[in-house]
C-alpha cells in the first residue's frame, strides 16, 4: 500500500459531521488542485478534499461505498484495493459466524465479511494507524486491533469469544512490498503465509488468502499446507485476484475455480492437469481466451471438451463450429486470412494484436493505415518464420 501524499495528514474521521458532507457536495465538481491549492493541508479541508478526489477517481468501482459515506484515506492508490465486486465474491466462500482478516488496509474485503447474515463478529488488524482510525468509524460492528498481526492477540480474541475452530475463518491479503518494492512471491509478504500457515490452522476451519495474479498458482500447490481450492477471480474481463483456501488435514488433490465475479459463472476441474490439444489449420472460427483463463491454464479443459485445435502460437483455438458465448474467452468469425502483410488491404476499424513477432500492433496499425476498434480485429500471428493474418469479426 503507498504511503500517503502528506503522511503526518492523514483523513481525520471524527471530522466528518453533516455540514463538511455537505461543503463536500457544493465542492465535487471543483478541480481537486484548485481546492488544495486553496486550503492546503488545513483541516477539515483535507480530509474534505480526499473524499472529492477518491470519488472523481473511483466513482463507479465504489459507487455504493460513495452513497453510504464511507470515508477514504488520502494519498493511497486504492486502485490497488479490493472491488466491491471481487469482495463479495470472496464474503461467499465464508460460512462461519467468525472471521478475521490479518491485514485489513482499507477494509473494502472487512466489510463484505461483516455485512455476510452469517457473520456475529468481525476482527480486523491493521498497522497504519491512520487506516485503522478509519476503520472504526468505517466498519463499527467490527473489532479493530491497530497494530501488525499478532498470533497472540487472535488466540485472545478466541478465547474470549468462545470460538471453536470450526466457527472461525481467517482471511489474509498480505503487504507485498519488500524494500518498497512491490514482490509476488507468497513468502515475501507480511505477515509471511508459509510461517504461519500452521499456527492459522490450529486455530480456523478456514484459511483463505488473497495473492497477486502474478503469482505463480503451480508454486501456490507446493508450497501450501491443506489446499483445498485456488480461484482465479476475473472481473469485467481482467484476471484481478488469486484466491488459496487451505483446510486443516486436507489431502485431497486440490480443485481451481475460475470465476467471473459480477456473474458467478465459473468453470472448476482438478489442479493441476493437462490436456495434449492438437494443432490443426485455422478453421471457422477463433477463440482467444481471457487474462484469468490463462492463468489458470483450464483453456485446454475447454479445448478438450468442445474440440478446439490450437494455431501454433500462444493460447489461440480455431474451431469449424461456433461455441457458446462465455465470459472467458472472446470469439471471432474469421473473415480473411493473409500470408504476407502486403497481402493485406483492409481499411476501417480494427483491434490488432501480434503474438509471436517482433512486429507490434502500432507497427501494424502504421503500416496499414487502420483506425482503432473493437469489433473487427487483425490477428498477427507468428511462428518462426511461417506467418499467419487473421482478420475476424468479433461475436458477442
Amino acid at each position: 500500500m503507498a504511503s500517503s501524499t502528506h503522511p503526518l495528514n492523514q483523513v481525520q474521521p471524527d471530522l466528518f459531521n453533516e455540514d463538511l458532507w455537505e461543503w463536500i457536495i457544493e465542492h465535487e465538481a471543483f478541480s481537486v488542485s484548485d481546492l488544495r491549492l486553496k486550503y492546503g493541508t488545513a483541516e477539515p479541508y483535507h480530509s474534505a478534499i480526499a473524499q472529492i478526489e477518491a470519488k472523481k477517481k473511483y466513482a463507479s468501482k465504489f459507487k455504493s461505498l460513495f452513497e453510504e459515506q464511507w470515508i477514504f484515506p488520502a494519498g493511497l492508490a486504492l486502485e490497488q484495493s479490493s472491488s466491491l465486486a471481487t469482495a463479495s465474491y470472496k464474503s461467499s466462500l465464508f460460512t462461519t459466524p467468525y472471521s478475521a482478516d490479518l491485514c485489513a488496509g482499507m477494509g473494502i474485503d472487512s466489510r463484505a465479511l461483516s455485512l455476510r447474515d452469517e457473520c456475529k463478529r468481525h476482527l480486523c488488524f491493521e498497522q497504519n494507524q491512520g487506516l485503522a482510525a478509519l476503520l472504526q468509524h468505517n466498519l463499527k460492528k467490527s473489532t479493530i486491533v491497530p497494530t501488525p498481526f499478532e498470533l497472540k492477540t487472535l488466540e485472545n480474541w478466541i478465547k474470549e469469544n468462545n470460538v471453536h475452530q470450526s466457527e472461525l475463518t481467517v482471511y489474509l491479503d498480505p503487504d507485498r512490498r519488500v524494500n518498497k518494492t512491490r514482490t509476488f512471491a507468497i513468502e515475501e509478504g507480511t505477515p509471511n503465509l508459509i510461517d504461519i500457515q500452521g499456527d492459522l490452522l490450529a486455530l480456523a476451519a478456514r484459511v483463505i488468502t488473497k495473492h497477486s495474479p502474478m503469482v505463480d498458482i503451480l508454486q501456490c500447490t507446493r508450497k501450501l499446507v491443506g489446499l483445498k481450492r485456488i480461484h482465479v477471480v476475473q472481473h469485467q474481463g481482467e484476471c484481478k485476484e488469486i484466491l488459496t483456501v487451505q483446510v486443516p488435514g486436507n489431502k485431497e488433490k486440490p480443485y481451481l475455480t475460475v470465476v467471473e465475479a459480477t456473474s458467478g459463472h465459473s468453470i472448476d476441474h482438478p489442479y493441476p492437469s493437462s490436456f495434449a490439444i492438437p494443432h490443426g489449420p485455422l478453421s471457422n472460427y477463433i477463440i482467444q481466451p481471457s487474462a484469468s483463463l490463462n492463468k489458470s491454464e483450464l483453456h485446454d479443459l475447454l479445448a478438450n471438451l468442445h474440440d478446439w485445435k490450437r494455431l501454433g502460437v500462444g493460447n489461440i483455438y480455431t474451431s469449424a463450429t461456433l461455441p457458446e458465448t462465455s465470459p472467458f474467452y472472446k470469439i471471432f468469425k474469421v473473415k480473411a486470412a493473409f500470408d504476407s502483410v502486403k497481402k493485406v488491404k483492409l481499411s476501417g476499424d480494427y483491434a490488432i494484436e501480434s503474438i509471436g513477432s517482433k512486429i507490434t500492433a502500432r507497427e501494424l496499425r502504421k503500416r496499414l493505415h487502420l483506425k482503432e476498434g473493437r469489433a473487427q480485429k487483425l490477428f498477427y500471428l507468428q511462428n518462426g518464420r511461417t506467418k499467419l493474418i487473421v482478420e475476424g469479426l468479433l461475436i458477442e
